[in-house]
């Protein structure tokens, strides 16, 4: 069975959505959580449906959940979670730092 690893700065980008959106409405908040959660056992089980990304990194690729977007790596194990971010954001300036 494939598995996915959420990164530390994943975990971090995670926390700060589910708060924001906790902030504007509880039931949207959990929503996202559990989509993040399909989702990612979606992509673990089929790692290279996302779109390839290398301005971004090498074997980086990007999943749309809602505005935001799931940045991960195929791994042996599924996919290890790089980030989770909004997709308006300068997402070269964010992989750059």
């Amino acid at each position: 069975m494939s598995s996915y690893r959420y990164s530390s700065d994943a975990n971090t980008d995670i926390e700060e959505i589910a708060l924001y959106i906790f902030d504007l409405n509880p039931v949207a908040a959990d929503y996202f959580l559990d989509t993040l959660e399909k989702t990612c056992e979606l992509l673990a089980e089929h790692p290279l449906i996302g779109r390839f990304r290398p301005e971004l990194g090498e074997a980086i690729r990007s999943f749309p959940i809602g505005n935001y977007l799931i940045f991960y790596i195929p791994a042996p194990h599924g996919i290890d979670v790089a980030r989770v971010i909004y997709g308006g954001r300068d997402l070269p300036g964010v992989f750059r730092n």
